[in-house]
């Protein structure tokens, strides 16, 4: 237990500097900061969010959560972390670097490598864990994502490194790494985790609905990784295979409402605020699939990878409106945050709050954007709102401070 409380308190201490530097991103926008380059920023947010951040809470929760206690005692499992902080911090620190300093590339290959590591060790034990089907499909075809993810980084560090001109390639590189990062590694592990943990709450009849969520969402990820491709006009067959992804994306949508609706007697049993929590995290994610499902028409495919604000907002609602509202869920629900003092309950509905507005002006942002409707307003606004979601950090860690504190006494 005291190795959770020290992880947990890393984890939201990195995700408050994720917070920091996404407010210097959008001070940076503003304001003139001549020490600061908006470009390295944006590496070092990026690169701090996936690893420090997301990563590294994924890859403690299937060894806390998912493992059975036989097999997480392992040393191997108390390293793991370790390395993924030290590779992330390494990377934040490198990200002011030239972008095409050795420095930089090295600190990016030796992140890579932790998690091919990750990956190498932890999927034969959760194949040889006594979880479900759906449970082990779902983890292990995250880690999977995770390790197929790296081939878009190395071919953009190949272009960077010949100085190639070439954007088709440049953006498909990027986009592939992306799906696979959000669509595959963070979607797939954050379901294998949550159906592990409802597994004995689950009527039969749910425990069926969600292997079939389970197995159509897996099915989903790599043809829906053409739907990314769409932006170029490619040949018919990338077509034929992105009309399987937005098929299977739809279907996976179905699938999931259908599960959804058959956990209302489960929630019940839950505190308001996890249970709200909860459910943002899943409605986030059910938009998502949903809107992405259409992405194979052109008029809401270019809006969506031709327009910025647009992709930033797909890019946050499963950040931020899926994946860290599940983990922040996770910490509420087991202890980490307790929900008895009104600060911490405080804390999260301002963090919770954050996350909407930053949403709605995004995609209000975007919207404006498609039909050449542009305001000075909404620069300023998402300056107001990183504040925000800064301030609504730190607030979760004071109240994580808090919480430790009365559990030491």
């Amino acid at each position: 237990m005291k190795s959770k409380n020290i992880w947990v308190n890393i984890l939201i201490f990195n995700f408050c500097v994720v917070a920091f530097l996404g407010f210097l991103l959008r001070s940076k926008i503003l304001f003139s900061i001549p020490f600061l380059d908006y470009n390295r920023l944006l590496d070092a947010h990026f690169h701090f969010a996936f690893g420090g951040w997301v990563t590294l809470a994924l890859v403690f929760l299937f060894i806390h959560e998912v493992l059975p206690s036989e097999l997480n005692g392992r040393s191997a499992y108390k390293w793991m972390p370790i390395a993924i902080l030290a590779a992330s911090w390494l990377l934040l620190v490198s990200s002011p670097l030239p972008a095409n300093s050795a420095g930089a590339s090295i600190c990016s290959t030796i992140f890579i490598l932790v998690t091919y590591v990750c990956a190498g060790v932890l999927i034969p034990d959760i194949r040889k864990a006594a979880i479900s089907r759906k449970v082990k499909l779902l983890a292990i075809s995250s880690l999977v994502c995770l390790v197929l993810s790296s081939v878009g980084i190395f071919v953009l560090a190949y272009l960077f490194a010949v100085k190639s001109l070439n954007m088709y390639a440049y953006r498909d590189a990027l986009y592939t790494y992306l799906h696979l990062q959000y669509n595959g590694f963070f979607t797939l592990a954050v379901f294998a985790i949550l159906f592990h943990k409802l597994e004995r709450k689950m009527t039969e009849a749910s425990r069926q609905k969600a292997y079939q969520f389970a197995v159509m969402l897996t099915i989903s990820t790599i043809p829906s990784l053409f739907l990314t491709y769409l932006w170029r006009d490619p040949n018919d067959i990338y077509r034929i295979i992105a009309i399987c992804g937005s098929i299977t994306l739809f279907l996976s949508f179905i699938l999931l409402v259908r599960f959804g609706l058959s956990l209302i007697d489960v929630s019940k049993g839950l505190r308001p605020l996890i249970r709200n929590m909860g459910i943002l995290s899943l409605s986030s994610f059910a938009l998502k699939i949903f809107l992405q499902s259409f992405t194979l028409f052109p008029a809401v495919g270019n809006a969506v990878f031709g327009d910025r604000p647009v992709i930033i907002g797909f890019l946050h609602l499963v950040f931020l409106g899926f994946v860290t509202l599940f983990i922040m869920a996770w910490f509420a629900y087991n202890g980490f945050l307790d929900l008895k003092y009104g600060y911490t309950r405080f804390a999260l509905v301002i963090f919770i709050m954050a996350v909407i507005f930053n949403e709605v002006v995004l995609m209000t942002q975007g919207l404006g954007a498609m039909f050449i409707i542009s305001s000075k307003i909404f620069p300023w606004l998402l300056w107001c709102i990183s504040i925000a979601l800064f301030g609504g950090a730190l607030l979760v860690g004071l109240a994580r401070i808090k919480s430790a504190t009365s559990e030491s006494q």
